[in-house]
């Protein structure tokens, strides 16, 4: 007998055998297993249950719909104004000789185009602020209803004002569409993200992308002089849009509403249950895994309760600033505005027509290729990359434009074209797509529609405020207006690398995400 196994019986103390110690280490390692907390976990627990899945006929065919009735009228409204602005000017200025007998000079008549662009952008942010509670209350069905209805009166208006002689109800329909697109922002991404399978989630992100950068392409190829971007035909040219919601809206009957949804915000699980195995094609018992780890509570999420919570409220300032940072960094300058900066750099119109067509087709051929990848990189590895060359591109464009002014040498504007081409593009590889979708990934079923909502809205200020004030600022200090898009980009580089964290879905089926 050994001196420690002597000095344990004298004292009476039975030593355990060794079967017994090793069935208390493996119960041990089990139970550290279980136990061990994963510091990269989700808000939304049930998200990082990562299955394959397949995607189901019925997904394909909402996300194809919501698309036709939603994303692609958001994007074509945001386009439509670039090619007929000459058209616009002149029948705006004819119209109020006509109707008032004021007469505008070029600096008045360029201030009132600058309101009826700008217009549409304050009807983004009423309606990023009423997205998030309208998609609670009405359901995220119950919203895509009341943004069809409201595209569809302002189609109207569009086609009427020239035959009345209006330019208000030009105004109003700008207003409209403003506010539809601005729940459209708030209310698709989410319900998008809400809808599909956990290892899909960056594919139907970028989905409501492909759909903007969509519609903005097609309405800038509309808008050409010879096809409807002409004096006699534009009113057809601002309504086209409505023609699609028209096709799709029967079609709202037939898809689903948010499973997750009706079980967190109204509590109603076999409801969602039901939803979910039609969504996923499969048996209940398939798919109720998806919701066993959501939190249905009565509880009601507000601003106050985001901002006091550490975590919202970082997610919160995240999504907020990736946005605003995404208008700041001057895209909507080139699809507001390309025409006429290119046609002030020696360009004809026509050329500077179709420079413009080919911006919003590289802008559409690259979100629809970051669905390819966007699940394959890191989110903040994407933005970081995408971000820093368009630095080098906007940088590009600036000196182009001031090389243009004190010299005119024709080669150069063929290099202003190709600089814009790839602004666009590698500002398609990550800050074009994700900024939309990454609060909804930052944050649980609860409180997204919340910070959806605050998505929104800086999304539409800074859009507005771009879109309202470039015309002036480009008065002020011509040639170097590209200057404080430089400076904001660059700065938001800084935050990107220093507080966003990583949301990417990694290959062991977990997705990284600090906040």
């Amino acid at each position: 007998m050994s001196h420690c196994s002597f000095y344990h019986a004298c004292h009476g103390i039975k030593l355990p055998e060794a079967s017994d110690l090793d069935d208390e280490m493996e119960f041990k390692n089990t139970e550290n297993e279980i136990k061990t907390p994963d510091s990269n976990y989700l808000l939304d627990k049930s998200e990082c249950q990562i299955k394959e899945s397949k995607v189901s006929r019925i997904l394909i065919f909402t996300t194809i719909t919501i698309s036709l009735g939603c994303s692609i009228p958001t994007g074509y409204n945001t386009g439509v104004v670039n090619a007929p602005a000459l058209v616009m000017k002149q029948w705006c200025n004819e119209t109020i000789v006509n109707r008032y007998g004021v007469h505008f000079t070029p600096t008045q008549l360029d201030g009132l185009w600058s309101i009826l662009v700008s217009i549409f952008l304050l009807g983004g942010i009423a309606g990023g602020i009423a997205g998030g509670k309208l998609a609670d209350i009405l359901g995220r069905k119950g919203t895509l209803k009341l943004i069809y209805l409201i595209y569809l009166v302002s189609g109207v208006l569009f086609i009427s004002c020239k035959t009345l002689a209006m330019v208000e109800l030009f105004f109003i329909a700008r207003l409209l569409s403003g506010l539809s697109a601005g729940l459209t922002m708030t209310t698709v991404p989410m319900y998008l993200l809400e809808l599909s399978p956990s290892d899909k989630k960056g594919i139907f992100g970028v989905m409501f992308t492909v759909g903007l950068n969509f519609g903005l392409l097609f309405s800038q190829l509309l808008g050409l002089e010879s096809i409807l971007g002409s004096e006699s035909l534009w009113p057809f040219l601002f309504s086209f849009y409505a023609s699609l919601v028209l096709l799709v809206f029967p079609t709202l009957s037939f898809i689903p509403e948010s499973p997750k949804y009706l079980y967190t915000i109204r509590n109603e699980r076999s409801k969602a249950l039901s939803e979910l195995s039609r969504l996923r094609g499969k048996p209940i018992s398939d798919v109720s895994w998806e919701l066993e780890d959501l939190f249905a509570s009565p509880e009601v999420w507000t601003l106050k309760r985001i901002l006091l919570e550490p975590a919202s409220f970082k997610a919160l300032i995240i999504t907020c600033t990736l946005m605003l940072g995404q208008q700041l960094s001057g895209i909507n300058v080139v699809f507001y505005y390309s025409t006429e900066i290119l046609i002030k750099s020696g360009l004809s119109v026509y050329w500077a027509q179709y420079a413009n067509l080919g911006a919003g087709s590289v802008g559409f051929i690259v979100t629809v290729m970051s669905a390819l990848f966007i699940d394959r990189f890191g989110r903040k590895s994407l933005l970081l990359f995408s971000v820093t060359v368009s630095v080098v591109m906007l940088s590009a464009i600036l000196t182009s434009i001031v090389v243009l002014t004190h010299n005119s040498i024709t080669w150069v504007s063929y290099l202003l074209i190709i600089f814009i081409f790839g602004y666009v593009l590698f500002y398609g590889f990550g800050l074009g797509p994700i900024p939309f979708f990454i609060g909804s990934e930052l944050t649980d079923v609860g409180p997204r529609p919340i910070i959806m909502s605050a998505m929104a809205v800086s999304n539409w200020t800074g859009n507005f405020l771009v879109g309202l004030t470039f015309p002036f600022i480009n008065n002020m200090i011509k040639e170097y207006s590209f200057s404080p898009f430089v400076m904001f980009t660059i700065l938001l580089i800084v935050f990107i690398w220093k507080v966003v964290p990583e949301t990417k879905i990694s290959s062991s089926g977990l997705r990284s995400n600090n906040v």
